[in-house]
């Protein structure tokens, strides 16, 4: 196939250092069961500033951190950077339980370009990845900074299988159906994009295997359609 209080006075050198290791507990640590509510892929709704609510958070104003709060799940916060593409700060969640179904869960947040820029200098690990990106490591200072960015779009990759009846049922018809051309084998069937730009979704239907669930906001739609095509393409041998 895909985001704290001492009552004693301390100096404050002491003071930042705790306060950022604390933070970094709270986005990796696990100590809450999940929502009581079952919340599910299809239960998308648009409030009235066009933002996309979907798994109990809405996206452009609930944080990672409110993600992670909700969920009581570990989360590996960091940043990517790729030749000719705009670093991104991304929080994976991996397999988690979402409502009653499991996904693997990855958040993209909403920062500025200075901000971004200002933690990659900071960073002093640049770790290559399979996508040929680099994961960059990040202060204690710029996670304490970061944990409270808004979740620009959600990544969900459920382990279940989705067939296309099934997305039909629970998502409606999409408006638009594009076949990927990634490079595959030519007896090997596409994948397709199922486009709900007015629901701010996009599904990477793969035959024969699992599905790719992507959230934004749909004044953002383009954007996230025109990012998964040229990453897709950018596979190709």
């Amino acid at each position: 196939m895909p985001r704290l209080l001492t009552h004693h006075p301390l100096p404050g050198a002491v003071r930042g250092l705790l306060s950022a290791l604390l933070t970094v507990a709270v986005l990796t640590g696990c100590d809450r069961s999940p929502p009581e509510h079952a919340f599910l892929p299809w239960d998308i709704e648009i409030n009235d500033h066009g933002h996309v609510s979907v798994f109990g958070v809405t996206l452009g104003e609930s944080t990672l951190l409110d993600f992670k709060r909700l969920y009581g799940q570990k989360a590996d916060l960091a940043m990517f950077t790729k030749p000719d593409e705009p670093i991104t700060l991304e929080a994976y969640f991996g397999q988690m339980a979402v409502g009653p179904l499991t996904a693997k869960v990855v958040l993209i947040a909403e920062v500025d370009t200075a901000t971004l820029e200002r933690w990659a200098e900071q960073s002093r690990i640049a770790d290559p990845t399979p996508s040929g990106a680099r994961k960059l490591s990040m202060s204690d200072e710029a996670l304490l900074e970061a944990q409270e960015k808004p979740i620009r779009s959600i990544s969900y990759a459920p382990s279940a299988d989705y067939d296309r009846e099934l997305i039909t049922r629970r998502f409606g018809e999409p408006a638009e159906v594009r076949t990927l051309a990634d490079g595959r084998d030519e007896d090997e069937p596409p994948a397709e994009l199922w486009l709900y730009p007015k629901k701010g979704l996009l599904i990477t239907v793969e035959p024969g295997d699992k599905e790719l669930f992507q959230y934004i906001n749909p004044g953002q739609f383009d954007r996230l359609l025109a990012g998964t095509v040229t990453q897709t393409s950018g596979n190709a041998p």
